[in-house]
C-alpha cells in the first residue's frame, strides 16, 4: 500500500472515529442531570460535574444542602436524578422507601478537630472540648451528617454531657462550622477532613481524633428511581466511582479508600461494588 493511501485510510478513519464521538455526545445532547448532594461534598463534586459535562455533554446541576434536608425534598418532589447524601444512613432509607435500586460508595469523609488560628484555647484533642470557656460548634444532629458523627465522636470520648454548657453554635451544615472558626466565632468544631482542607493554617489549625473517636462515613451515590434520564444518572454514578474520579477526590481531602463495613445494613450496594 502507497504512502498516500496509507495516509487517506488514516484520515477516513480518524473522521470515521470523530463522527461516532459526535453521535455518542449528540445522544446526551441537551440533557441535565439534577443532583441532590450533601454541602460537605461540594468542592470534589462541582468539579466532578464539569469533568463529565466536558466527556459526555450531559449538564450537572447541583441540590446542595445538609444530608439531613436533602431527603425531605427527595420525598416530597420526587424529582431529581442522583442522590448523594453524606452519610450511608440516609441513603439506606431512601433505599427503604425504594427511590433508589442500588447504589455505589465514591468516597470516604473522616472527622477532624478545627480551631482558630495560633489555637488560642490550647485544644490539644476532644476531650479538651468540655473545659470552661472553650466556645464549640456542632452540626445538628437531626439534620446533617457531620452532627450525628460528632455526636459519636463526643460520646465515644465519654464528653457529650458535659460538652453541652459550651456549644455556642448548631449549624445546619459543615460549612457554616468551619467559617465560624475562621471568623473566630467559636473557638472549634467538629467538621469533615475534606472540609478542612479548604483552609489555609492561617485561617484555621486543624487537629485530627485519634482512631478510637473518629467517624469514618461512607459517601453512597445512588440513580434515582423516577429520573427522567435514568441511564445517564447511572453513568454519572459509576464516573463518580471509577478512577478518573478517585484522583478528585483525593485532591479534596477525601480518604477514596472504602471501609469493608461500608456496604453493609439495609442499604444495597450496586453490583460488583467491592466491599
Amino acid at each position: 500500500m502507497g504512502l498516500r493511501k496509507i495516509i487517506l485510510v488514516t484520515v477516513l478513519c480518524a473522521l470515521v472515529m470523530l463522527a461516532v464521538l459526535l453521535a455518542v455526545r449528540a445522544s446526551y445532547g441537551g440533557t441535565t442531570l439534577l443532583v441532590h448532594a450533601g454541602a460537605g461534598i461540594r468542592p470534589a463534586l462541582d468539579e466532578l460535574g464539569k469533568m463529565f459535562e466536558k466527556k459526555t455533554a450531559v449538564k450537572v446541576e447541583y441540590n446542595y444542602k445538609g444530608s439531613g434536608c436533602l431527603l425531605p425534598d427527595v420525598c416530597a418532589s420526587q424529582k431529581g436524578d442522583v442522590y448523594i447524601p453524606g452519610e450511608l444512613y440516609y441513603m439506606q432509607q431512601a433505599v427503604e422507601r425504594k427511590f433508589v435500586a442500588s447504589y455505589r460508595v465514591v468516597a470516604n469523609l473522616t472527622t477532624v478537630l478545627v480551631v482558630q488560628p495560633g489555637n488560642p484555647k490550647r485544644i490539644e484533642g476532644v476531650r479538651d472540648l468540655a473545659r470552661p470557656g472553650v466556645r464549640l460548634g456542632i452540626g445538628d444532629a437531626e439534620a446533617v451528617a457531620i452532627g450525628r458523627a460528632a455526636r459519636q465522636v463526643l460520646v465515644k470520648a465519654g464528653v457529650w454531657e458535659r460538652v453541652q454548657k459550651n456549644v455556642a453554635m448548631g449549624a445546619q451544615n459543615v460549612t457554616e462550622l468551619s467559617n465560624a472558626v475562621k471568623l473566630g466565632h467559636i473557638d472549634a468544631a467538629i467538621v469533615w477532613d475534606a472540609t478542612a482542607a479548604l483552609y489555609t493554617a492561617r485561617e484555621m489549625v486543624t487537629i485530627p481524633i485519634p482512631e478510637r473517636y473518629r467517624v469514618v462515613s461512607p459517601v453512597p451515590a445512588g440513580a434515582l428511581k423516577f429520573s427522567r434520564h435514568l441511564a445517564q444518572a447511572g453513568q454519572f454514578v459509576a464516573f463518580l466511582a471509577g478512577g478518573e474520579a478517585a484522583k478528585v477526590f483525593r485532591k479534596h481531602g477525601f480518604t477514596v479508600a472504602v471501609p469493608a463495613s461500608a456496604t453493609k445494613g439495609k442499604g444495597r450496594p450496586a453490583k460488583g461494588e467491592g466491599a
